[in-house]
């Protein structure tokens, strides 16, 4: 990782507004597009102002924005004294700029219908040309499969620079950027804007951050640069971990508190939280973590089930709720890098005995039957 090297003097000379110029935010909210009218820029963007989950962004990202700008799907919403456009194909919501009474509300609709075929059309011609330097940032953590198909959305528009901007932490201060290959920079703020008041922010922090993302590029210094999109799913057969639950399986030596006897197939996750132990696969830059399961469920009581995992003590995604069949997760390659074990630890804090909520003789807290779980190198290096 590279963090705050010396630059070119001729860097520190484009102005604040020209820097701003050559950002585009991806949401996901307003505070990028504020600090650009801090300086005096005015660039126009279709989530410069947008308040924008990132799930409902890649969902927009893989239709090419389809339909987002139909009639139908674009709603006026008055909101402390002002209109709200909400876009409800994709679920955006962003700042008229038009206070009740200045405006038709007829009239105000047929313009943003323009506005935004001509906003989708141009993120798309921008992404397309690369030429921006794309932010995102989020009040909340961000997992590592968000991570990963964000780049993989961007990747598929062209060879896409993003900076995700967080906040500090320990080994990162304020105002560092660090570049972690040619597609991704990581820029730290001592803190981001509330989601409830997003006026209330910090723009020399940002300032900082963007100037040194801005001097780091690295499209700026590489004389050819060959992009390889992210591939999360590539399965190096000899070198990935295969854990079989049941009786026929090979789980068994792995096992450790929070699990029940194994059955024909598969085993069943008890209580609030199931260990496993296994041994650390080949170095790689990331890993696809993969399990076949079945969750607990038992309408009303009991309907659905949540899963945390955690690697190593470090947290790695949540299934807020729980699919039957395959699910997976990144898992990033430092948590991993120069171990022999791993500790694998999986909460379910849904769990529930079958006697109390469903009236069967089995009084074990069931939480997600496990068929097998898959650790996979994306990439060996």
């Amino acid at each position: 990782m590279n963090n705050m090297p010396d630059a070119p003097a001729a860097d520190d000379r484009i102005s604040d507004r020209d820097l701003m110029l050559q950002f585009e935010s991806l949401g996901d909210n307003c505070e990028l597009g504020l600090v650009q009218r801090k300086v005096g820029a005015e660039p126009l963007g279709l989530f410069r102002f947008a308040g924008a989950p990132l799930r409902h962004i890649l969902r927009a990202m893989d239709a090419r924005f389809a339909g987002l700008a139909d009639p139908q799907y674009i709603r006026l919403q008055p909101e402390n004294g002002e209109f709200m456009v909400r876009l409800t194909k994709y679920d955006f919501i962003y700042h008229a700029d038009v206070k009740i009474g200045e405006a038709d509300p007829e009239t105000l609709h047929r313009q943003q219908i323009r506005t935004v075929r001509f906003l989708a059309d141009k993120l798309i011609a921008d992404l397309e040309a690369a030429e921006k330097i794309v932010v995102f940032r989020q009040n909340e953590p961000l997992s590592a499969i968000d991570l990963i198909d964000l780049r993989m959305a961007l990747a598929k528009f062209g060879p896409n620079t993003l900076l995700w901007v967080t906040e500090a932490c320990a080994g990162h201060p304020p105002g560092s950027v660090d570049v972690v290959d040619q597609r991704l920079m990581v820029g730290y703020i001592p803190r981001l804007a509330a989601r409830e008041n997003v006026p209330d922010f910090d723009p020399v922090p940002w300032m900082t951050v963007l100037r040194r993302a801005w001097m780091l590029w690295p499209a700026r210094h590489a004389t050819t640069l060959v992009d390889i999109p992210p591939q999360p799913r590539q399965d190096p057969v000899d070198h990935r971990i295969d854990l079989r639950f049941g009786r026929d399986g090979n789980a068994g030596n792995h096992i450790g508190e929070g699990w029940s006897a194994p059955e024909d197939g598969f085993m069943w996750s008890v209580d609030d939280r199931s260990h496993l132990l296994i041994d650390a696969p080949p170095a790689a830059s990331d890993y696809w973590l993969e399990m076949d399961v079945v969750p607990f469920v038992a309408p009303p009581a009991v309907t659905h089930q949540t899963l945390a995992v955690t690697i190593n003590g470090t947290h790695v995604h949540l299934f807020d709720a729980v699919e039957r069949g395959v699910v997976g997760c990144a898992v990033p390659g430092h948590l991993i890098r120069g171990r022999t074990n791993l500790e694998i630890v999986l909460e379910h804090p849904h769990a529930a005995s079958p006697s109390r909520v469903a009236g069967e003789q089995d009084d074990r807290r069931l939480a997600i039957a496990f068929r097998r779980l898959s650790l996979i190198p994306t990439d060996m290096g």
